[in-house]
């Protein structure tokens, strides 16, 4: 018996809360966004895996989604239909659907994120800057704040989403082009060696050598950048190259 007596419990205490099978939660997620035929669908990423699938670099969609389904509404776990991805994208594949939303829709972040990705790529290509590129007449380096400082008077404008290394090469040239900023690639230092071939004189290597010299100059190498031939050492040529040159040399 119960210690109060005859007590009856007020209201249905078996009652249970239950969520839809057509809906899930998830957290911690980029979603990324398409309207199409007058619907939005989305579909829901692993944080700084889009890049990377849109630059090639990634391709297996288990890495870069959290689930292959494709939701009109990811924050409130509803999924789209398969006859609304037939009528709106002509399939009911849902993987195919996922890979057309990960190439054209766009990518949902809130404006810190925004911003923090946007800081980090400046902070990339500037330290790249940095790093690859030298002062035309002391061919010393510049500071990453020289750099920025730079890259802010020059108007340059990074994407968060486009590969690091093509922005370094385009911001080179806005710095080049704009004269805010006296500076250029650093030369690699590179040496053509020429192997000796059986009973070779001394007069066969020089006009080897010769020969290298004017295709380095027509490939776009500086006669100035290449060194005069070490004693003993006439059976190479050492010079410096723009690393724009280095497929053609």
């Amino acid at each position: 018996p119960h210690p109060r007596g005859n007590w009856i419990p007020k209201g249905n205490m078996s009652r249970q809360i239950t969520q839809p099978v057509n809906q899930v939660r998830l957290t911690n997620v980029a979603v990324v966004r398409l309207s199409r035929g007058g619907n939005r669908f989305e579909v829901a990423c692993y944080r700084n895996k889009i890049v990377n699938y849109r630059q090639g670099t990634e391709t297996d969609l288990s890495e870069v989604l959290q689930t292959t389904r494709v939701f009109t509404n990811v924050s409130k776990g509803q999924f789209a239909k398969s006859s609304l991805l037939e009528k709106c994208f002509g399939t009911s594949d849902e993987e195919e659907v996922c890979r057309f939303i990960l190439e054209k829709g766009d990518v949902q972040v809130s404006d810190l994120e925004r911003n923090a990705q946007l800081e980090s790529t400046i902070r990339e290509v500037a330290s790249m800057v940095s790093e690859k590129c030298v002062h035309p007449v002391s061919r010393r380096p510049y500071t990453m704040a020289q750099v920025r400082d730079a890259m802010k008077m020059a108007g340059f404008m990074v994407h968060p989403t486009r590969n690091t290394k093509q922005q370094f090469l385009d911001c080179v040239r806005l710095l080049q082009n704009t004269e805010v900023l006296s500076i250029e690639r650093a030369k690699m230092q590179l040496a053509l060696v020429f192997l000796s071939l059986e009973d070779e004189e001394e007069k066969s290597f020089e006009t080897r050598r010769n020969a290298a010299i004017e295709m380095l100059v027509e490939a776009g190498v500086s006669e100035n950048d290449i060194q005069a031939p070490a004693a003993g050492n006439s059976n190479r040529v050492v010079f410096l190259s723009d690393p724009s040159h280095y497929r053609q040399v």
